[in-house]
């Protein structure tokens, strides 16, 4: 019986340090804001005010503390800050317009599922969207001419291509012309697979890039 209130005492005692450790960055914030101002003013007034506030921010918070918390605070923004695309890593394989979107389609009175996008291009050249290994190049009756590469447990598709330009097995770098399209089209059908779903490739890259 007595294990549940020492252990809601001991979760209040950390809450009531967490606040109090909160407050005293604050006020540390704040002095230093002052000081910064005051080192503006010439005056004995301004030099005796840093002076009292320099030796009051270094009473009311120890180093390793400031940096838990500030290092706290900035992990907690940067894990709700909305990065769509995890975008450093990918880079848009065609600059152009998206007239067939991911995911369900509809074809005069037929409804279809596109495991990837299709896309008018405004030029010949496609760039490998990531870095990666080229494992196969290839022809079917549904992508036509195409290129596949392994990039970090995706496995990226380059479909409707005239030309490619790699050959399987050789490494290759995010931007790296890979392939061209047809003069005439420009179509480049893209698809992006992970542990044997597709994923919606608009959302790793912007097509403006």
């Amino acid at each position: 019986m007595n294990k549940i209130p020492r252990k809601r005492i001991s979760i209040k005692r950390k809450e009531n340090f967490n606040r109090k450790l909160a407050l005293q960055v604050v006020f540390s914030i704040v002095l230093v804001a002052a000081v910064i101002v005051a080192k503006n003013m010439e005056s004995d007034a301004s030099r005796k005010f840093i002076n009292a506030a320099e030796e009051k921010i270094s009473q009311s918070l120890k180093l390793d503390e400031l940096k838990n918390t500030v290092e706290e605070f900035a992990s907690s923004v940067v894990d709700r800050m909305p990065f769509a695309k995890s975008s450093s890593d990918f880079t848009a394989p065609v600059s152009g317009q998206i007239y067939k979107e991911y995911g369900l389609n509809k074809d005069k009175d037929q409804s279809y599922y596109n495991h990837g996008l299709d896309i008018i291009s405004d030029t010949q050249t496609v760039k490998s969207m990531s870095s990666g290994t080229v494992i196969q190049i290839g022809n079917n009756e549904k992508l036509s001419d195409y290129v596949v590469v392994e990039s970090d447990g995706k496995t990226i598709i380059y479909g409707q291509i005239k030309e490619a330009f790699v050959s399987e097995g050789e490494k290759v770098a995010a931007g790296d012309i890979i392939a061209s399209l047809s003069e005439a089209e420009r179509h480049l059908h893209l698809e992006v697979w992970e542990g044997g779903e597709s994923l919606n490739p608009a959302k790793l890259f912007d097509l403006k890039d």
